[in-house]
């Protein structure tokens, strides 16, 4: 991948709103986008099958960062997910509201807070 060809994420929502940070996305042409951060390291996967897998945690790597060298951390705001990542995406200004009452699993957002 030259530089002048970046990934563009046209939906992108915060899929767990705690640790660990995962955002996924899509792109125009159905791409799934899966970037996960936790014990202080950095991935991004895509995977073009759908529906992907795993929402995509099955996918190709194209990213793998390590941005705490103790390995404790595990939470990035969106604007420091861009921020890390844009050497190879381009995301949208803002994350798609996700509606975690309506997720497949049947929990609740109530149900997933402690």
């Amino acid at each position: 991948m030259s530089q002048l060809e970046k990934i563009v994420v046209v939906t992108a929502s915060m899929e767990c709103p705690m640790c660990p940070t995962i955002v996924t996305g899509r792109t125009a042409e159905g791409v799934t986008v899966y970037v996960r951060y936790r014990w202080g390291n950095l991935s991004v996967r895509i995977d073009p099958r759908e529906p992907a897998p795993n929402a995509g945690a099955e996918g190709m790597w194209i990213l793998a960062l390590q941005l705490d060298p103790e390995g404790l951390d595990g939470w990035l705001s969106y604007e420091e997910v861009k921020q890390h990542t844009a050497e190879i995406l381009v995301w949208p200004e803002e994350l798609t509201p996700r509606n975690f009452d309506d997720d497949k699993t049947g929990e609740t957002l109530d149900d997933l807070v402690l």
